[in-house]
């Protein structure tokens, strides 16, 4: 297992930035026609999400 400390500003910024993208990483999924493609896509996406949930849920203010 791999530990990575973020501030929780940071931690803030990257679930603002990943959150978007596996909103699109999704579309991407329901467009390709490559179960190959399909599957790998599925892989990244559990991953995000898992990611995405460890992180805090809303960011401190500035």
């Amino acid at each position: 297992m791999v530990t990575i400390s973020l501030s929780e500003q940071d931690a803030g910024v990257l679930r603002e930035w990943l959150e978007p993208k596996l909103v699109e990483l999704r579309k991407e999924e329901s467009h390709t026609d490559s179960p190959r493609f399909r599957e790998k896509l599925y892989e990244v996406q559990g991953a995000l999400e898992r990611l995405i949930g460890q992180l805090p849920k809303t960011a401190p203010a500035k």
